[in-house]
């Protein structure tokens, strides 16, 4: 409103004016309506638990239905333009349709939107030439823009163009008198192009039938159809569990036993760790947890990469060490079986440190006198270790060590960093290659097939990889009693 009353005004006028009127709105809403006060806290929560919760999950579940992808995004296609021999009615009949392209698509054209584009030239016959006010016959079509005029001049031998600047019926105002005599016998009259949309549908050959007809006195060039998706049911699920053998289920025994195995090493480590550091005869330990937990305090994506380079084949030094003593090298990154240990390995740099600062913490909060008592009684250390803290360490660690398999079973950043789920194998396919787990499995098809954006099948195995999370901790859950309530005696 206020660049319309004010064109010239700054865009920022617009807020300045606007958020006195919004508080002054918001103000009399309070006075008047005192109900309506607790939602002024609500609504922020609730704009933006829709907006980043609600609609994506709804969008994600919509397009699971869908064959949404790079090549079928709903926006025009300029490289199937094909050719129009002829144009009438609702037929017409194209040069070659294999330049649409129509195999990507779900069914095929039909039911697909397509654009025509007309010619830009209309020929007409020339009745009369007065000063700058050209007659033709027969009159442009009613609608259509004509820039410019091509005469003939005889006395100069050349055609040359005159702008129109404006259009009376059959009588052409030219922008300039043409000099000598002209050739009014082929007038060729300069028409702005007009673009048509139809929906295909009906192929028979080379010839489309369009769900309306076209409006005559149009010279129909060529046409280019949208790249349309639609809804196909269930179509990417069965697509999914077509290939279970090659994708869904090794990339689900991978990520199952990633998940584990890493939940498993870290505690080992991370306990291990915390209860050599909890020796208080221990001297320098301060320094030694200080040094420890550097690993957590970089930044994962540096640290991963610079993992990656300690592991390459030709000039990692992991391997220049191995070759140092004579030993095999390996190719970390290269062998589905070395490429899954890299990772674990990696996995672990990382999460060792939070997973022994709990459990130091943890320990800290055991008495003293409990492992005294286990030393009067006769314990050895392990004996301590077995019978005083791991049953302590237990509560602690518990929700830990569901917590940690939640985050590996969804960690992408060390697949897409370290390998980017390779190296392919034997059997699978382009998208589920050795390390790949579900959600990178899930990024693969969504953004590196079908166009580039697959998002149909990656919504799809999305709403997959949720299902199977919610029954995998559902599982831990029951299992390690997590969820159990605690009855009182």
């Amino acid at each position: 409103m206020v660049q319309r009353a004010f064109p010239a005004a700054p865009p920022y006028l617009a807020l300045v004016f606007g958020v006195p009127i919004l508080v002054g709105v918001l103000a009399w809403i309070a006075h008047h309506f005192h109900w309506i006060m607790p939602w002024y806290y609500l609504l922020p929560s609730l704009l933006f638990l829709l907006t980043f919760t609600v609609m994506p999950i709804g969008l994600t579940i919509f397009l699971a239905f869908t064959d949404y992808a790079g090549n079928r995004n709903t926006q025009l296609n300029p490289t199937t333009e094909t050719t129009i021999v002829q144009a009438a009615g609702t037929q017409v009949e194209t040069a070659d349709l294999t330049s649409l392209r129509c195999e990507v698509l779900f069914e095929g054209c039909l039911g697909v939107r397509v654009r025509l584009y007309t010619a830009g030239t209309l020929e007409v016959q020339g009745v009369n030439l007065e000063n700058n006010v050209l007659t033709v016959s027969p009159a442009p079509p009613e609608g259509r823009t004509v820039s410019a005029a091509e005469l003939e001049l005889t006395e100069f031998g050349i055609r040359a163009q005159f702008p129109v600047v404006a259009i009376d019926g059959d009588h052409l105002t030219l922008g300039r008198t043409p000099p000598g005599e002209v050739n009014l016998e082929r007038v060729a009259l300069e028409v702005a192009g007009e673009v048509l949309e139809r929906r295909i549908v009906a192929i028979q050959g080379t010839t489309l039938t369009l769900d309306a007809p076209l409006p005559e006195g149009f010279t129909y060039t060529s046409l280019a159809r949208y790249n349309d998706f639609r809804v196909v049911g269930w179509a990417n699920f069965r697509t999914i569990l077509g290939q279970a053998n090659r994708a869904l289920l090794p990339v689900f025994a991978w990520n199952l036993t990633f998940a584990t195995l890493t939940v498993l090493i870290n505690i080992a480590v991370g306990v291990f760790l915390a209860v050599m550091l909890n020796d208080p005869e221990l001297r320098f330990r301060n320094l030694y947890r200080t040094l420890l937990i550097v690993p957590w305090a970089l930044p994962a994506i540096i640290t991963i990469q610079i993992w990656r380079g300690l592991l390459n084949y030709n000039f990692g030094a992991i391997n220049r060490l191995l070759a140092l003593f004579d030993l095999p090298i390996v190719d970390w990154l290269g062998d589905p079986n070395a490429a899954k240990a890299a990772v674990l390995l990696v996995n672990l740099w990382l999460s060792f440190p939070f997973m022994m600062t709990a459990t130091l913490s943890a320990l800290s909060a055991i008495p003293d006198e409990l492992y005294e008592a286990a030393r009067i009684d006769g314990a050895s250390a392990w004996g301590s270790f077995w019978h005083v803290s791991a049953p302590l360490l237990r509560s602690a660690l518990v929700p830990i060590a569901l917590t940690s398999f939640a985050l590996s079973f969804n960690n992408f950043n060390v697949i897409f960093l370290l390998t980017d789920g390779g190296p392919a194998t034997t059997g699978g396919t382009s998208t589920a290659r050795a390390t790949d787990i579900l959600i990178s499995w899930a990024y693969n098809e969504a953004f590196r097939s079908q166009g580039g954006f697959a998002y149909g099948l990656g919504s799809a195995i999305s709403i997959l990889i949720f299902v199977i999370t919610l029954a995998v901790s559902l599982i831990n859950f029951r299992v390690t009693g997590a969820l159990k309530e605690e009855r009182a005696v």
